[in-house]
């Protein structure tokens, strides 16, 4: 019987980490100029333009995977979302579909930009509300039934202003201790992680501040695996496939 190769790569030891040596290779070398350039791309039902200087969640898989995980179970019709770290604005355009009104926020002046014109390429200009702003100062005294959260996944020092996607100090840890206030009574969070970051261990540790955390979707991209989780109040709980992870 053939193996697959995200099967093989399971199985061996090291492959996984080779693997993903050489795909990070191949962009550096052969597709680097394509993630900060004008681009226009589509995600399913989705028309997204992006901006150089904003993360482009088409090419990067992350922004596609997370727009293709939701649907009404996870954004009910009529919620109020808001989408953090909108970037080109995927996550929130995908649920202004769904018949979610949405505030999208973004750190990055060209992000915010960019999410702006991409709600009016996909005709949710009146469902969806752009802001610029770090984290929850933008949406400061509000409650929302959903928040969606791609976060940047490395420890580091941003430089420039794409650099905000990919990295931070604590920007995930600061999300956390704000999350409480900005849910709804019986809102959660929708939080998008790989395995390539290393925010698990800051996610998990919510589960001991009393909040329940399950996993609602997740793909094997053979470079590295997505998961997106679901962050509620009533805890202390991981279910049976986190637990395993961590």
């Amino acid at each position: 019987m053939p193996i697959s190769v995200t099967s093989w790569l399971g199985a061996v030891p090291g492959a996984r980490p080779a693997w993903r040596a050489l795909l990070a290779w191949r962009v550096r070398f052969f597709q680097g100029g394509r993630y900060n350039t004008l681009r226009l791309d589509r995600a399913g039902t989705l028309t997204l333009l992006t901006l150089p200087e904003v993360f482009n969640g088409v090419l990067l898989r992350s922004g596609r995977f997370l727009a293709g995980a939701l649907d009404t179970a996870l954004i009910p019709r009529g919620s109020r979302v808001l989408d953090m770290g909108t970037g080109s604005g995927i996550g929130a355009i995908r649920a202004a579909q769904l018949g979610a009104s949405v505030v999208a926020v973004d750190i990055n002046p060209e992000a915010v930009r960019c999410a702006r014109i991409n709600t009016l390429l996909n005709h949710v200009e009146d469902r969806v509300e752009v802001r610029p702003g770090d984290l929850f100062a933008p949406v400061r005294g509000e409650r929302f039934d959903v928040i969606l959260f791609n976060p940047p996944f490395f420890r580091g020092a941003p430089r420039r202003a794409l650099d905000y996607a990919w990295r931070s100090e604590n920007t995930f840890e600061r999300f956390l201790s704000g999350l409480d206030g900005a849910l709804a009574p019986r809102g959660s969070a929708l939080i998008l992680l790989s395995t390539d970051g290393d925010l698990m261990p800051a996610l998990t540790s919510a589960a001991s501040q009393g909040w329940r955390l399950s996993q609602v979707a997740q793909q094997d991209l053979i470079n590295e695996v997505f998961t997106l989780y679901r962050l509620e109040r009533g805890g202390d709980v991981l279910d049976d496939a986190i637990h395993r992870s961590v």
